[in-house]
């Protein structure tokens, strides 16, 4: 009894075929979404810059109910938490378009990792 073959595309799916017609043109808009990102990462990074510049200079400034010490531990904890999150922003969807694209035939494939 033969082994049936492993399919690693979906049912329906072949190898060769005609690229699929352009109805939107949407570089433009993905470029503007991008630069807007950019923009709110640089904001938020300026203001953690400003935040920890404001808690350096000043050495009364702590959180309530918390010393100095434990202050610049809890500002250290957020910073690294702000830093994973606009890292993490940018690469889970990165991640999650590899995994569904692994799926796609090898012409689909090559279209969506080329570099623009």
């Amino acid at each position: 009894m033969e082994k049936p073959v492993r399919r690693t595309l979906l049912p329906g799916v072949t190898d060769a075929g005609a690229p699929p017609l352009v109805i939107i043109k949407s570089r433009a808009v993905v470029a503007r979404a991008r630069r807007r990102a950019i923009v709110r990462d640089v904001i938020d990074l300026l203001l953690l810059v400003c935040v920890d510049g404001l808690f350096l200079r000043w050495p009364l400034a702590h959180v309530p109910f918390l010393g100095r010490y434990d202050s610049l531990l809890v500002l250290l904890g957020l910073n690294a938490m702000l830093v994973g999150y606009v890292w993490l922003a940018r690469a889970l969807p990165r991640w999650t378009a590899r995994r569904v694209a692994t799926t796609w035939s090898l012409p689909e494939r090559a279209r969506f990792f080329r570099r623009s």
